[in-house]
């Protein structure tokens, strides 16, 4: 068994391009889809009417601005355009007697306005709050005569080490860039486990049958192998995932989702080598394997939200695996155990029982190894 996986796993290192797909590939699309989605959620267009003028206002401003933000004053007549055509993502209005009402120890009503939602408000209001928290202890500590002492006071103290910084503390919290990252990740694991199985094809083409008549390889042994041959690529694909997810881009993951990577991966590998053993030309599976996974990728909701697309598209995405592989990650990063949660592990159990009774029932119709190979 293991000759076989050996020369299968060199001939299939050989080519420089099925390399790139199989193992680079899916670190950089998973990698891109962190960035993007992270990157959006970290910095924000906000806008800032500050009716107080005063030194305790300015800082806050300042402070909002530190997570690299985007935060340009706006006047009251601009916030309803800004908001609708988008160029702005919050408008935080600061209300007038905001500094005197602070360092009397009440607590100033700072509105928050986004067409965003909770996303966007929720996250802007823990930073404020938690700025003016750390204000009103040093107010306490230091009995400042006005704002502008109470903010040299907080100068100090950061210049000290004190940081000030929002993180999740919550669990069950979703992250949209994991989930896209995610998402990205399914496409290419399709492709690439496609890839791996199309080695049955090219021993068709090179005419194997010599060789396996000379030794004593049966047909399953021989379909075991290309199986183990295209899980060794896969674990290695998730090796590389976890080493990046804990070196140059610390991402929170866990256990379940890589076993949910990699059983994911396990559905496309026999779905691989089914239409392998269906498909008789390299040209027809090589043109095959961009629309399938494409279209599946597009469909189950790799690419966008599901919520984007059509409700009878979004019913449709159902018949994908990537729209229960997705709808899996959701409830792992909830906290939730898809041995409680079941559907989304029965659904993918199904698809993978599919693809192998498929693959089975056409290499038993086979009567000969020669309409194998």
């Amino acid at each position: 068994m293991w000759p076989l996986i050996k020369n299968n796993i060199q001939v299939l290192l050989a080519k420089k391009g099925t390399l790139f797909l199989l193992i680079i590939m899916p670190v950089i699309l998973f990698s891109l889809g962190l960035l993007n989605n992270s990157a959006s959620n970290m910095r924000l267009n906000i806008a800032v009417m500050d009716q107080d003028k005063s030194a305790l206002s300015q800082s806050l401003t300042a402070f909002m601005a530190k997570d690299g933000s985007r935060v340009n004053p706006i006047a009251q007549e601009e916030i309803e355009t800004k908001l609708l055509d988008g160029k702005e993502e919050a408008v935080v209005i600061i209300p007038p007697g905001f500094e005197a009402d602070f360092l009397k120890g009440k607590a100033p009503e700072i509105t928050i306005r986004s067409l965003k939602g909770q996303e966007i408000t929720s996250s802007l209001k823990a930073g404020i709050d938690m700025y003016l928290s750390a204000l009103d202890s040093l107010s306490k500590i230091n009995a400042p005569k006005d704002g502008q002492a109470l903010v040299s006071a907080m100068e100090e103290a950061q210049s000290q080490g004190l940081q000030l910084e929002t993180r999740r503390i919550t669990s069950g919290e979703v992250s949209q860039a994991l989930n896209f990252a995610s998402g990205m990740l399914y496409y290419i694991l399709a492709m690439s486990m496609l890839q791996a199985t199309s080695l049955i094809l090219s021993e068709k083409h090179w005419n194997t049958l010599s060789r396996v008549r000379q030794a004593p390889v049966g047909k399953f042994t021989y379909l075991i192998a290309n199986f183990l041959t295209a899980v060794i690529f896969l674990l290695s694909n998730l090796l590389a995932l976890f080493i990046l997810t804990k070196t140059l881009m610390p991402v929170h993951t866990t256990l379940p989702m890589y076993l949910l990577w990699f059983y994911f991966g396990l559905i496309w590998i026999f779905f691989g080598i089914f239409l392998a053993l269906v498909v008789t030309s390299r040209a027809v599976y090589a043109s095959v394997i961009p629309i399938i996974t494409t279209v599946f990728a597009m469909l189950g909701g790799s690419f966008w939200p599901l919520w984007l697309m059509p409700p009878f598209m979004q019913k449709l995405a159902m018949i994908t695996p990537h729209y229960w592989a997705i709808d899996a990650m959701t409830v792992i990063q909830k906290g939730q155990s898809l041995l409680t949660q079941r559907t989304d592990l029965l659904a993918l159990t199904g698809f993978l029982a599919l693809f192998l009774a498929l693959g089975v029932f056409t290499l038993r119709r086979s009567r000969s190894v020669e309409s194998f190979v």
